[in-house]
């Protein structure tokens, strides 16, 4: 890239006008010449169009691999100071503009946020939105020489969760093989393994896991569901589901989409099992509309 393509692009990044950056110094027809690359600038000119750009004048006389390090040393404190705050879209979007070849640090911050991002659109009930940004922070934690097994244990545990509600939600980039330095611990990581060793009937686990639950969470969901879940195991279903229906009925907390899904569930499974085929019906009938929501494309 010369310099004139150089200007170019920064100039429309900052939606600026030939005429805005121009300014007062030099005429915009000359800066058309400059960015088209039939004039070159002296290099007063290249200091005062670096000055109205925001970036150093090095930056704009850079040969391709110190421009990497311009742009991400320009940048470098607003994605810093996004990540620190949390808000990870903004990162993202630093990182993606700013090092358009990330290197090992811009690489293990872009698998951060976009493993952030896809739990965000997980619990949104953006599904397949999930997936892909899942599948876009392993192909960053690919590149970086970072250890990134922290970030990966634990989108196994989502797509773990994604495979209960449909087996069309997988990882083109997971490897399940691969040996993972850590284990994840997260809240909904012990939920999941509380349900799975449900699903084999092992209560006794189960309970320990909802106990390690109910003093490290602060969402109830998660206990109480898996409660009306040991109730469903013992065969006292009509129990179990008033359990479910005050979950269903919470104003004060209103379940997401994906709570709401497990709800409509097991409430069809009591429905069914108490010989009361009318709501069951109704429950399943509401769970696959829920579905279609679920996977709908965005």
């Amino acid at each position: 890239m010369n310099i004139g393509e150089r200007i170019r692009e920064l100039r429309i990044s900052k939606l600026m006008t030939q005429a805005d950056l121009a300014g007062d110094r030099i005429t915009r027809n000359m800066l058309s010449c400059i960015e088209n690359g039939s004039a070159n600038p002296s290099l007063s000119t290249i200091v005062y169009i670096a000055g109205r750009l925001g970036v150093p004048a090095g930056f704009l006389l850079a040969e391709q691999g110190d421009e990497m390090a311009y742009r991400k040393m320009s940048n470098l404190s607003n994605i810093k100071k996004a990540y620190t705050t949390g808000d990870v879209q903004s990162c993202r979007s630093l990182c993606l503009s700013g090092c358009p070849e990330p290197d090992d640090e811009i690489s293990l911050l872009l698998a951060n946020c976009d493993a952030e991002i896809a739990v965000e659109e997980f619990w949104r009930g953006r599904l397949r939105s999930s997936c892909r940004f899942f599948d876009e922070a392993l192909s960053y934690a690919e590149k970086t020489i970072y250890s990134t097994d922290a970030i990966e244990a634990e989108i196994r545990v989502y797509f773990r969760l994604m495979e209960r509600i449909s087996h069309t939600l997988y990882s083109d980039l997971l490897d399940e093989e691969k040996t993972l330095s850590v284990k994840s611990n997260s809240i909904i990581s012990q939920y999941l393994d509380a349900l799975e060793s449900l699903d084999n009937g092992d209560v006794t686990v189960a309970q320990t896991l909802i106990e390690q639950l109910s003093q490290t969470s602060e969402n109830s969901f998660f206990e109480a569901h898996l409660q009306s879940k040991v109730l469903i195991l013992q065969k006292n279903y009509k129990q179990a589901q008033k359990a479910l229906l005050q979950l269903l009925q919470d104003d004060e907390t209103p379940l997401n989409k994906i709570e709401l899904y497990t709800v409509l569930g097991d409430l069809e499974v009591c429905c069914r099992e108490s010989e009361d085929y009318k709501n069951a019906y109704r429950y399943a009938s509401e769970k696959v509309e829920l579905v279609e929501q679920l996977l709908k494309e965005y």
